[in-house]
């Protein structure tokens, strides 16, 4: 999922803007459990990325945020009778938990302004919440 609550409060740091999403398709039994496991993990977001992140703070949120979407992703697999859609949709989710540990590789390697670049991309990057609403899963992403 994308950690839409962090993205809005880390946006003036990092001068981000979100692209539109596809339009919805209509849910079908997969898409209504992920739904409901997205809006847990979308108020466990919100808790946890409650108050704006500063620049200085920015590595610590990808590390959270990595997390986060890791143990989304894992109850999100675990959902049974996922269609082609849904399974498009969770790999868009692991490219992009990718995308933001190459963002932590980069900051390890002493790379700063590379971490900035790709954690820009991370944030900016809609295929996951496009991909979940093509699969009828608009509270995912």
């Amino acid at each position: 999922m994308k950690l839409l609550v962090a993205a809005a409060a880390i946006a003036a740091a990092l001068t981000v803007a979100l692209p539109a999403t596809a339009a919805p398709a209509a849910p079908n039994s997969w898409a209504k459990q992920a739904n409901q496991v997205c809006s847990v993990w979308i108020a466990k977001a919100k808790k946890e990325f409650g108050s704006p992140v500063t620049a200085a703070q920015l590595y610590s949120f990808a590390h959270k945020a990595k997390t986060l979407e890791g143990q989304e992703l894992a109850a999100l697999q675990k959902i049974q009778g996922r269609t082609a859609a849904g399974t498009a949709a969770l790999t868009a989710v692991q490219v992009d938990i990718a995308e933001i540990g190459s963002a932590i590789a980069a900051w390890d390697h002493g790379k700063p302004a590379q971490f900035v670049t790709i954690l820009k991309r991370y944030l900016n990057d809609g295929r996951p919440k496009s991909a979940f609403a093509i699969a009828g899963a608009g509270q995912c992403g």
